[in-house]
C-alpha cells in the first residue's frame, strides 16, 4: 500500500506542476481523481492469479483573460 501512496503523490505533484506556471489562463480549480482496483485469487500452490487496474482523471476549471483592445 505504501507503494501506491508513493505513486499517488508523484502523479499529484506532476499534475499540479503542469498548471502551476500556466500564464495563459487563470486556474481556479484542479480536481484529481484516482481509481485503483486490485484483485487476487489463490488456490492450489503455484496456481495463483492477480490483476490490477488504475485510472487517473484530471479536471481543470479555468478562466481565460478578457482581451484588452488598443485605443
Amino acid at each position: 500500500m505504501q507503494e501506491i501512496h508513493k505513486y499517488i503523490r508523484i502523479y499529484t505533484k506532476y499534475a499540479i506542476g503542469a498548471f502551476k506556471n500556466f500564464a495563459e489562463v487563470e486556474i481556479e480549480q484542479i480536481n484529481l481523481k484516482f481509481g485503483i482496483k486490485i484483485a487476487g485469487k489463490t488456490g492450489i500452490p503455484m496456481l495463483t492469479e492477480g490483476s490490477g487496474e488504475a485510472n487517473f482523471n484530471i479536471e481543470v476549471k479555468c478562466k481565460f483573460p478578457t482581451k484588452i483592445t488598443a485605443k
